[in-house]
């Protein structure tokens, strides 16, 4: 079992943010219905570096702990001026804190992150780190029906990730 597999919710949660404020990256944060086994509130995080009104961008969704880590080597990567990158903490910070889930909330939240963050997009690749890209793509294309959506090779590889957007970005 790897380092990032260890990594509880809380502390890939504190990392993420902590990144996103040393890359002076404004984050939102948005709350889950289900408290993590602590007690404590869920919530999953989001990053956007590039203008708002671009109309291409790459969106970025991390599961785990290991998904976690290549979002904060991914704020370091250079977005053209006219294209936008959307980073994904915990799509659903229930199942990543192993407590029962809401199976409705993550697909919401993706909906209003697709609005809030990517309504001018019109060219989209999605970067599901953990896989599961196919279900994410529904999701996204009745929020962006104008958008021609683009499901990117998972990888948990930093580099491999970083060299799909930056060939993303080239297109």
């Amino acid at each position: 079992m790897s380092a990032a597999s260890q990594t509880s919710y809380r502390t890939a949660r504190r990392a993420f943010i902590a990144a996103c404020e040393a890359a002076h990256v404004d984050t939102v944060a948005r709350l889950h219905p289900t408290k993590g086994p602590d007690g404590k509130p869920l919530f999953m995080d989001c990053a956007a570096l590039g203008p708002r009104h671009a109309t291409r961008a790459v969106l970025v969704v991390a599961e785990d702990a290991a998904d976690s880590e290549v979002l904060r080597a991914l704020l370091g990567v250079a977005v053209p001026p006219d294209a936008r990158l959307v980073l994904v903490h915990a799509l659903d910070p229930a199942a990543f804190a192993r407590v029962a889930a809401e199976p409705g909330w993550p697909a919401a939240m993706l909906g209003a992150v697709a609005i809030e963050d990517l309504a001018k997009v019109r060219n989209l690749g999605v970067l599901a780190l953990g896989g599961h890209g196919e279900k994410l793509k529904p999701v996204l294309q009745a929020q962006l029906p104008k958008a021609t959506i683009k499901l990117l090779a998972p990888t948990a590889d930093i580099g491999r990730a970083m060299a799909t957007i930056a060939d993303f970005f080239a297109r």
